[in-house]
């Protein structure tokens, strides 16, 4: 018998819509069964809309949930009898619904399909033994099971499975499900968990009686689970998690380093908001444990968990009842950065008589104390440092902190936030602010008497302060500094941007957007002033302030003496880049929207990026630009529905298909950025030869092949470093992958192009197969084209 590839993939946090079924576990609140309630999905006559499935006993009901308040829904199956205050609990990752009454669940020649106005976004394969897919378009028929399983089966011989999702678990196992060796369907069933950049997963270990492998990054630890919790099959190459006893309700939960069976209990849900407690847990204390007291949590010397000062329980009732390992959250976040840097008010604690060092450090080159902290404050994800014989970084995440009881110690310096500091310093340092604050009065008092003197001979900005630092310009100081708008520096769909020098210390030399269109400027002065000008970090150009005059809209920029990207890499009359410059252009351009992406309040998708946005200052440092397209998403959202945006050859398939878009849109355009950059030529433009014509397609194939260096631009004549140009390239493939689940976020380009991750040959994107040599799609001809 053939072994199968499950389709399901494990869940990440935060999950991202992808186009794979999701078996979803929603605990709601009691009803009764409808009279009309059915089980079964037969050819031509599936459920749509709001419309569910209902398991034969009544426990479990299939249809499209909605996890929370959003726009999507998502294909699952949920406890039906279950209280409200019932957490919810994810196995695989989701397609989202926008549309509920296009939604629909049908079977077609042995799949099962998940559809939205008449489109397919996911079928299933067809498994086990037997002619695949099924010749008739009748053959097969979907049913829920009163074990909550949802299997399609053959019609004709029932016990024939083609397809279950007891074999793509994730994170969460049902009772009656089986892990490892499934005989019905071939496949090698384990759980799986992903927390970037943590993964585990939990497998059968058939040498030992019940035993199984728990592995988080790699590391292996061996468990056995109790008797009378699993059954074991096939000569001990699968293990059956056992059916509890009638009217009562578990399902077993796999957490990073961490596998739990959790049962329901009535009185727990009374006393304490949650009914969910932990009936066995693997490891069972913290002490045999590093990730026992998840993150930010400390094992104590009594065994019991606790968070580290600044932090609190992410889910304090599950703590309450004894489960760890959801771990800790900061009380007050870190600081936003600044030039690229976080502000440096944001301070670190120490923790020290530590029993070792938590998991995973990081080694710095950093030659000092001083050094290796000045290392962590530059890098927004690092949350811990120490120098001992050497400097050592945390990202992320913290774990296995836990207290020795006897030397030797260990220490740790935590980052704590601005605020946090301030808040638990204010009782002993009121007087000091207070003197602080009548000095910086009396100062403010006596500057401004200094500037009301000689306003007439100060040529400086009327400013008011609007959205942090951003100034107001007056027309006259527009239109003197520009001098009469006479050097103009381009002009494009926005608008034209002018040169100027506004006096005063240092003269500063600016540049001048002035937005045309009435409506269309408007919309576009306020993305740009929501976005930019409320954020600096030092890959971001940066927003010093705006003029408005009647329907005149202007944006004032720090000026950038290298102009934009493209005219480096497209005119042959500007200088040539070399390698060196292109890797750190690219980094720059990563760690911009890394930011955007990842350590904004909010979520900024750029929606338009490309090299005519990336701007160079006079050392090449990388500056996107131009937010007028930006969408801002709230960090409880994973998506937007929006209408097209950007421009055409640098447009994610999701535009075009007119799915909801996500922070993902930017990185299949930042792909597209990187291979123009590796070969200093547009790739909308046709390959002049050669058996594929589109440069992406050309290029894919040629990263497969190994053969990175027809890929670099010939003006380089092969001064590269191969070593940098192969993960360019690869990480640019990454990037343009059909699915958004399978792109990186910008996070990981970052550490990929930084050789912290190793970056593997990722597939040729399945959409690029189609394109043939000869073919006239509007993939070429349409460059340049924008949509906003």
């Amino acid at each position: 018998m053939e072994a199968v590839k499950c389709v399901c993939s494990p869940p990440s946090q935060p999950p991202q819509p992808t186009f794979c079924f999701v078996f979803l576990l929603l605990v709601l609140g009691s009803s009764f069964l409808a009279a009309d309630a059915r089980d079964t999905i037969l050819p031509g006559d599936g459920i749509s809309g709001n419309q569910t499935l209902v398991s034969k006993n009544g426990e479990f009901e299939l249809g499209f949930f909605a996890p929370g308040a959003g726009i999507h829904r998502f294909l699952g199956v949920r406890f039906k009898k279950m209280p409200t205050t019932s957490p919810t609990f994810w196995v695989g990752n989701r397609v989202p619904i926008t549309d509920l009454s296009a939604a629909a669940l049908e079977v077609f020649r042995g799949s099962l399909c998940i559809k939205e106005a008449g489109t397919s976004l996911w079928c299933s394969s067809v498994v086990g033994d037997g002619p695949s897919p099924l010749a008739a378009a009748d053959a097969a028929a979907a049913v829920l099971l009163d074990n909550g399983n949802l299997v399609v089966r053959d019609k004709a011989n029932s016990s024939r499975i083609l397809w279950q999702t007891f074999d793509c678990p994730g994170d969460s196992l049902l009772p009656g499900a089986t892990l490892g060796f499934v005989r019905e369907t071939g496949s090698n069933v384990s759980m799986t968990y992903m927390d970037y950049p943590h993964n585990g997963s939990i497998s059968v270990d058939q040498s030992r009686r019940n035993g199984f492998v728990l592995t988080t990054d790699g590391l292996d630890t061996l468990g056995t689970f109790p008797d009378w919790m699993v059954t074991s099959q096939e000569n001990g190459s699968s293990l059956l998690l056992n059916l509890p006893d009638p009217n009562v309700t578990e399902f077993l939960q796999f957490h990073l380093g961490q596998v739990s069976l959790l049962r329901w209990s009535e009185d727990s849900a009374a006393a304490n908001k949650s009914g969910w407690v932990a009936r066995w847990t693997f490891p069972s204390d913290c002490k045999s444990s590093g990730f026992y007291c998840g993150n930010f949590g400390a094992c104590k010397s009594n065994g019991k968990c606790s968070c580290l000062d600044g932090f609190e329980p992410s889910y304090p009732v599950e703590w309450g009842l004894g489960y760890f390992v959801t771990g800790c959250s900061r009380s007050l976040p870190l600081s936003c950065e600044a030039n690229g840097q976080t502000e440096h008010d944001d301070s670190f604690i120490l923790i020290d008589k530590l029993q070792g060092l938590p998991y995973n450090p990081q080694n710095d080159l950093a030659q000092s104390d001083g050094d290796c902290k000045q290392a962590c404050f530059s890098k927004s994800y690092c949350v811990a440092y120490v120098y001992d014989s050497g400097c050592k970084l945390w990202y992320y995440n913290l774990y296995n902190l836990s207290f020795a009881t006897k030397p030797p110690y260990c220490k740790v310096y935590v980052r704590w936030g601005s605020k946090l500091r301030a808040k638990k310093g204010l009782h002993t340092r009121v007087i000091l602010l207070l003197v602080a604050a009548f000095v910086a009065m009396v100062s403010m008092i006596l500057i401004l008497a200094l500037l009301w003197r000689y306003r007439r001979d100060l040529f400086t900005r009327r400013r008011s302060e609007v959205e942090g630092s951003l100034g107001f310009y007056s027309y006259g100081q527009i239109k003197k500094a520009t001098r009469n708008f006479s050097d103009k520096l381009g002009e494009g769909g926005f608008g034209s941007v002018f040169r100027g020098t506004m006096p005063g210390p240092g003269s500063t030399v600016i540049a001048v957007k002035n937005l045309k269109g009435s409506g269309h400027a408007d919309k576009q002065f306020r993305a740009e002033v929501q976005t930019v000008g409320v954020i600096k970090h030092t890959n971001l150009v940066r927003l010093l302030g705006f003029c408005v005059k009647g329907d005149m809209r202007m944006l004032v920029y720090e000026y950038m003496c290298n102009g934009s990207l493209d005219s480096h890499l497209f005119s042959e009359r500007s200088s040539l880049l070399n390698w060196d410059r292109r890797y750190q252009i690219a980094l720059g351009i990563a760690k911009g929207l890394a930011y955007l992406h990842e350590e904004c309040e909010d979520c900024i998708i750029h929606c338009d990026i490309k090299p005519e946005n990336i701007l160079l200052d006079e050392e090449f440092c990388a500056k996107i630009s131009d937010f007028g397209m930006a969408k801002l998403l709230g960090r409880e959202f994973n998506s937007a529905l929006t209408t097209i945006r950007g421009t055409m050859g640098y447009l994610a398939p999701e535009w075009i298909y007119g799915l909801p878009i996500t922070k993902k849109a930017d990185v299949y355009s930042f792909g597209i950025v990187l291979l123009e950059i590796v070969s200093g030529r547009r790739t909308t433009k046709r390959l002049k030869s050669g058996s594929h014509r589109y440069f992406p397609l050309y290029a894919a194939a040629q990263v497969n092949e190994g053969n990175v260096l027809s890929l670099l631009d010939s003006n380089l004549e092969g001064n590269a470093n191969i070593k940098e140009l192969d993960i360019t390239c690869r990480v640019a493939c990454w990037c343009i992958q059909d699915e958004v689940n399978d792109r990186p976020s910008m996070g990981q380009v970052v550490h990929m192009l930084e050789g912290i991750v190793n970056t593997e040959i990722p597939p040729i994107p399945s959409s690029f197969q189609n394109l043939m040599e000869g073919e006239n799609g509007s993939i070429y001809s349409d460059e340049g084209l924008s949509f906003s």
